[in-house]
């Protein structure tokens, strides 16, 4: 009998190639700061350069990389004094570089110590007190005007030098010494503000330290790039030998291109630049391998489970998970323990659209339930149909997951994923949104009044007085994230506050809760003698009157200053529809000479809102005579009535 024919083979689905182009974007200098999630091409700059040997190329390399890019330098070895820089000149810089030399701090004394561990540690002491001493002569730019200032650590040394069999992390190991000095330079800068520690032992890892490091030539102590540098100094032996990198694979190019590409990525992170601040995902493979509902699941370990965990990275550093996926809700959520094996929890989505409704609405009514923009959003979809419709439908929206093996890495790495600093408010933004929903569908169910009455809102205000407040970095983060209450839309550097709180501006932050849960700091506002220069305030926090109960308080505790009037800056962009009405329902008028400005006379009161308890912590004493210089602990219950000249309104009602 003969056998049967073996069935034809399946076609084989088409894969997705990888081209030269994407594979050079993904690799080589800019591995570590993939540019997938960038929209806004960086902008020029101009910076310093501080520093020894190493640092003296990156000026040049950088003029490469762009001609925007524009920096100057500063030969400094040893303790040499660090030169006089006119204020002017130093506000023309947008960040600087230090490079401390190791050699500098370092010497040569180390290999002649004795093979003693009390001893080495004695010394490890002794260099950290001139690695201090060092950064504190360079960064007097920092400390001076707050010049945004980015540290080089070292690199450290490719093998022990006592042997493979020696001990790896003991203080005798040359490796482990330049990893301590690493640890002291990271704290040291961290006591700083706004400075950040590049840490250019792992750029150097990741290009391949046998192509980047000088230490299998030079002294450990050196500290440098593989180069020719010194050849030429070899060119009278009898047999002259070949340049370094006929010797080795010399890639030190790449190694400076990914230090700047690195340093630039951080400097775009702290301008908020493009900033996602909700990931989106699809379920069936996308989150995991096959179709759940079809029990075609694949194994979890591989990318699954290294997806997953770059979502519960991203949900601690502030942005918000979604859940948008074709599929039965009520299976997936009977089923989703079983599946994703507990690696993740539904409560970890701040939003969950499962159903067979089109994923492009589905993700338009996220966006509008929580407040953001499409700009601010990232989808990832195993389906290319999937992602034409959402992009066609939400164009602003970046859409990933046409290629799988890079999605931890662009997530994670991208600066546009990233922050200056993790808040309190930002760990807990998931919580926080999940009761805005809540509070949301209480709303639908009262009236507006009625509904304001039964929040129990509480809001209290305080004013910074200088960069160093533990509040600092999170009120920076409202302004250079926020856009929809931004009443001018400008961004601004540490640095630039810096100088804002030495002319005399203070800056007040607005926190809140109610019977739904904290919100934490949702508002801030510069203000300038009797004009409120700059106001923000967090959209989850948009629709209670809590920015009409900042203006409330300021109007009539100027008016107990016999302050005659208060004035507002309100300057349209693009995207800040949601506070254009905060001025002219409180009963200012535009000012016919200067558009921006509104006034309010003080001379009649603006009442707070009835629902509102409102509290004032005492702050710092001002400079004598400023309006505010005196701020006391109290609580002031909402009256319900706000003062529009001679009418009078509910501010629940028009704070809609």
């Amino acid at each position: 009998m003969n056998a049967a024919p073996s069935p034809e083979p399946a076609a084989p689905a088409r894969q997705i190639g990888v081209t030269p182009n994407f594979f050079a974007q993904h690799n080589g200098s800019r591995f570590r700061t993939p540019v997938d999630l960038q929209v806004t091409p960086d902008c020029a700059s101009h910076f310093l350069v501080v520093g020894g040997c190493l640092a003296q190329p990156i000026p040049d390399i950088a003029a490469m990389i762009s001609p925007d890019y524009k920096g100057d330098f500063i030969l400094l070895n040893n303790f040499d004094a660090f030169p006089e820089i006119p204020p002017a000149q130093a506000q023309e810089y947008d960040f600087q570089i230090i490079h401390i030399p190791l050699r500098s701090v370092f010497g040569n004394a180390y290999f002649q110590l004795p093979d003693d561990v009390a001893r080495h540690e004695e010394f490890l002491q002794q260099t950290q007190d001139y690695l201090a001493r060092y950064l504190a002569n360079v960064v007097k730019l920092n400390t001076q005007h707050k010049l945004l200032t980015f540290v080089l650590g070292f690199m450290v040394p490719q093998q022990n030098q006592r042997g493979r069999f020696q001990p790896r992390y003991d203080v005798r190991n040359v490796m482990h010494f330049v990893e301590r000095l690493n640890m002291f330079l990271a704290a040291e800068v961290a006591k700083l503000e706004n400075a950040h520690f590049v840490d250019i032992d792992q750029i150097s890892g990741s290009i391949g330290k046998k192509n980047v490091q000088d230490d299998t030539v030079w002294s450990f102590t050196h500290g440098t790039s593989l180069s020719d540098g010194d050849h030429d100094h070899d060119l009278n032996r009898i047999q002259p030998p070949t340049s370094m990198q006929q010797h080795y694979s010399a890639r030190w190019l790449e190694f400076f291109e990914a230090l700047l590409h690195e340093i630039f990525a951080m400097h775009r992170t702290l301008k908020q630049q493009d900033t996602v601040k909700l990931v989106a995902v699809d379920l069936d493979d996308t989150l995991w391998r096959g179709v759940a509902a079809e029990g075609t699941l694949g194994v979890l370990e591989g990318w699954p489970m290294g997806f997953i965990e770059t979502l519960l990275i991203l949900k601690r550093r502030g942005i918000l998970l979604a859940i948008v996926s074709k599929n039965d809700e009520a299976f997936i959520r009977s089923n989703w323990n079983s599946i994703v094996q507990g690696q993740i929890s539904l409560a970890d989505f701040a939003v969950l659209k499962i159903n067979f409704r089109s994923k492009a609405e589905n993700l338009a009514e996220i966006l509008q339930e929580v407040n953001l923009r499409p700009e601010n959003a990232v989808m990832i979809d195993d389906n290319p149909v999937e992602r034409a419709a959402i992009q066609t439908r939400l164009p602003a929206v970046r859409v990933l997951g046409s290629q799988l093996y890079y999605l931890k890495r662009v997530l994670l790495w991208s600066a546009e994923t990233q922050t200056g600093a993790i808040t309190a408010e930002s760990a807990r933004k998931t919580e926080m949104v999940q009761a805005q929903l809540q509070r949301e569908s209480a709303r639908k169910e009262l009236s507006h009044e009625e509904f304001l009455q039964t929040l129990d809102l509480r809001v209290s205000l305080a004013v910074l007085h200088d960069t160093k407040d533990v509040h600092m970095s999170r009120a920076l983060e409202l302004f250079n994230k926020t856009n929809q209450f931004n009443t001018i839309g400008v961004r601004y550097t540490l640095e630039e506050c810096h100088q804002l709180f030495v002319s005399g501006h203070q800056l007040f932050i607005i926190q809140a809760e109610d019977r739904f849960t904290k919100y934490g700091l949702v508002g801030a506002a510069w203000v300038n003698q009797n004009c409120i220069e700059h106001l923000v305030m967090s959209c989850r926090a948009l629709g209670l009157g809590i920015e009409d109960s900042f203006v409330s308080w300021l109007a009539n505790h100027l008016a107990e200053k016999k302050t005659p009037t208060l004035l507002g800056q309100l300057q349209f962009t693009t995207a800040n529809l949601a506070c254009r009405q905060i001025f002219s329902r409180n009963g200012f008028n535009s000012l016919a000479e200067n558009s921006i400005l509104w006034s309010r006379a003080l001379e009649l009161p603006l009442a707070l809102p009835r629902h509102v308890t409102l509290s004032v912590s005492s702050g710092k004493a001002a400079e004598a005579g400023h309006p505010l210089a005196s701020i006391d602990d109290r609580k002031l219950p909402g009256t319900g009535e706000v003062l529009h000249g001679a009418d009078k309104v509910e501010l629940a009602t028009a704070a809609r």
